[in-house]
């Protein structure tokens, strides 16, 4: 079954989105791919009572690949490249997909 891991950046954080899109998920997309993580959205929410700024949603094949890519040596590669575009760490909140569409 599909696994998300969605990882959020709260509101007022420092965030180099230019960096973020062009170098830390084309990273994770290369060391996690191996792993199974089969795609990554980023969303950068502009409503002004969100309580985050930036959501990445992360696909996974299923659990077990997520729970073998985290914490391997890639994981802690991709950890390590949090402080080049935020000032504080993230939020990663995971789960199993349930459900969805598409038109």
């Amino acid at each position: 079954m599909t696994y998300i891991t969605s990882v959020v950046y709260e509101k007022g954080v420092t965030f180099d989105m230019d960096y973020y899109l062009a170098t830390h998920m084309p990273l994770v997309q290369k060391l996690w791919g191996p792993y199974g993580l089969k795609s990554w959205k980023v969303v950068h929410y502009t409503s002004p009572d969100a309580p985050y700024a930036v959501q990445a949603w992360l696909e996974w094949e299923s659990k077990e690949a997520a729970d073998k890519g985290f914490p391997s040596s890639d994981g802690a590669t991709i950890f390590a490249d949090v402080s080049k575009f935020s000032d504080k760490p993230a939020v990663a909140i995971t789960g199993e997909l349930v459900g969805s569409a598409s038109w």
